[in-house]
């Protein structure tokens, strides 16, 4: 096989991914629901004619790392510093991590496979639920600072376990690896407190058409560093965020790489439609459906304590635990992560469960409403 001919097979994949990108988009926002259910769907439906190929994997990738980048810019501490928050979001990770973790190993799972299935279980999808409120003008709702802080503090367990993650799936001795992983974690913090001011000397230097490709070199070379220390590349953009959101820049930035960030993210959940299994098999659909009741359950209850760590009053406290069963993008990086030490029942399992849990934690969000009266 030619060059020519590898070349002539990416970019007709490539055509029918943003093919299938632009059908799926146009036919979810018609039906009012997130723009990446219509992507995902595409991409299931692209089975037929595409595979998935070593450029749709490349931009797809980036697309998660400049997500993972834009969550670290956007992390804000100030919300997490209470003590009763702080508690709820160690209650959040056990509840909606730890059990589903150690029961899974209980029942026979490997312990490295029921890390990756508790982790794709745990985190509610920012990106799902937050566009429902957009779309639904839920924004300026009681309950949506609550659905944040409660986002904010997924996002910093995630970055606790995508270091771990790393050394789960890595080579080499795993405490070496793990130990290398949280000396790079140590340094990218200290690094976003003491490198704030000469980022903002540099970018103050920089002619400003250089600004996007200082920022996006900086985040695939900070990706690529976190994934040469044991940890993974999503770790890694993650903490560039951080480095990055305490400079002035930081909404100049965020809207010059929004276009990138929004394709990218369509890539990755086209393509990961594009890698599910379409296996539907009756053990398949007992474990997802399970796994589903288990997430619904866990949200619940975390909405109901979160609530009340807030005071909100009863409509806000009903449409809150009605607002966190939407698993996405975090849920699918922890499907991609597990590469090989997931069984393949497994992921056919998790594969189903993330998508029956956009589609239902949507209509949750759409009917919380109602159901609070």
């Amino acid at each position: 096989m030619t060059a020519q001919t590898v070349l002539d097979g990416e970019l007709a994949a490539l055509a029918v991914a943003l093919l299938g990108i632009v059908v799926g988009g146009v036919v979810a926002r018609s039906l009012g629901v997130p723009l990446l259910l219509g992507y995902l769907l595409a991409g299931v439906g692209a089975q037929v004619v595409v595979r998935p190929t070593p450029s749709l994997h490349l931009l797809g990738t980036l697309g998660m790392v400049l997500l993972m980048f834009f969550l670290g810019m956007g992390f804000d501490w100030r919300l997490l510093l209470t003590g009763r928050r702080l508690g709820t979001i160690a209650l959040n990770f056990l509840v909606n991590f730890g059990l589903p973790c150690v029961g899974l190993w209980a029942l026979g799972c490997p312990l490295s496979g029921a890390f990756f299935v508790a982790m794709a279980v745990y985190p509610t999808s920012s990106a799902v639920t937050f566009t429902a409120f957009a779309q639904l003008r839920r924004l300026a709702y009681p309950e949506t600072e609550t659905c944040l802080w409660l986002s904010l503090g997924e996002d910093l367990t995630i970055l606790i376990l995508l270091g771990v993650a790393g050394a789960v799936v890595g080579s080499g001795t795993r405490w070496t690896t793990a130990a290398l992983g949280f000396g790079f974690i140590v340094v990218m913090l200290i690094a976003s407190v003491v490198l704030t001011r000469p980022l903002e000397r540099l970018f103050a230097r920089l002619p400003s058409e250089l600004d996007n490709l200082v920022t996006l070199a900086s985040v695939v070379a900070l990706s690529t560093a976190a994934q040469a220390f044991g940890a993974s590349e999503m770790l890694g953009a993650f903490l560039a965020g951080m480095l990055f959101s305490g400079t002035r820049d930081r909404s100049e930035l965020e809207q010059r790489l929004l276009p990138l960030r929004e394709l990218g993210t369509a890539l990755f959940f086209f393509t990961f439609g594009l890698q599910m299994s379409l296996r539907l098999t009756p053990t398949t659909i007992g474990v997802s459906g399970a796994l589903l009741v288990a997430g619904i359950a866990g949200k619940v209850i975390i909405g109901w304590i979160a609530g009340r760590v807030d005071a909100l009053r009863t409509r806000a406290h009903r449409r809150l635990m009605m607002s966190l069963w939407a698993r996405g993008e975090l849920s699918a990086l922890a499907l991609l992560l597990s590469g090989e030490t997931l069984p393949p029942f497994w992921r056919d399992a998790v594969s189903w469960f993330i998508v029956v849990s956009i589609v239902v934690g949507v209509v949750a969000i759409r009917y919380a409403e109602r159901a609070a009266r």
